[in-house]
């Protein structure tokens, strides 16, 4: 089964350190629901299984946000991405790429991953490669995170404080990068039930 706990070392390029903390692995689960809330919205109250809606792009391979195909670079192309944050340190992360469906494109992965067609509650995280990759974070980045767990909980807060928050709650969930020539400028948590 493939799981968003898959997390590799990584060297990556000088300059970023990577190794400050260490996060803890997502929930080994690879489907919920999506909504059809935006990506900046807040998520909806209701008690039903649903997350946030990730970014609304579409690129060649089905997957959400700029895709899980940027290339062999060791940074990634400006975009919108999906995946785990591994580390942090003052001034970036360490990155672990993956793969964000929703719909036809989730139904689609799923099967062809030999997995749970449709998935349950209309999501598929594919997480197939292990590089991971060392990215510099903008000292003005902004960061919307969910600081309980609990979606009604989305707050806004800078990189250095959701950093050190979120090694003291204790579990990551994936998360959108905003990424503009090589640096991070964003980021956003992926809420899932």
């Amino acid at each position: 089964m493939l799981a968003l706990a898959l997390i590799a070392a990584c060297s990556g390029p000088t300059g970023v350190e990577t190794t400050t903390s260490t996060l803890s692995p997502v929930s080994t689960s690879t489907t919920a629901a999506a909504t059809s809330t935006t990506a900046t919205s807040p998520p909806s109250t209701s008690t039903s299984t649903t997350a946030t809606s990730p970014p609304t792009t579409a690129p060649d391979d089905g997957a959400s946000g700029s895709g899980c195909a940027p290339g062999d670079s060791v940074t990634l192309p400006e975009g919108e991405w999906f995946g785990l944050v591994v580390s942090t340190s003052p001034t970036g992360i360490v990155f672990d790429l993956a793969c964000w469906f929703t719909g036809e494109a989730a139904i689609d992965a799923a099967a062809e991953d030999g997995e749970e067609s449709p998935p349950p509650n209309d999501y598929y995280v594919r997480n197939e490669n292990p590089q991971t990759r060392s990215l510099a974070v903008s000292a003005e980045a902004r960061v919307v995170w969910y600081p309980t767990g609990d979606p009604t909980s989305e707050t806004e807060v800078s990189f250095q404080e959701w950093a050190d928050a979120v090694v003291g709650r204790g579990f990551m969930f994936g998360v959108w990068l905003d990424v503009i020539d090589g640096e991070v400028l964003g980021i956003q948590e992926q809420w899932v039930p």
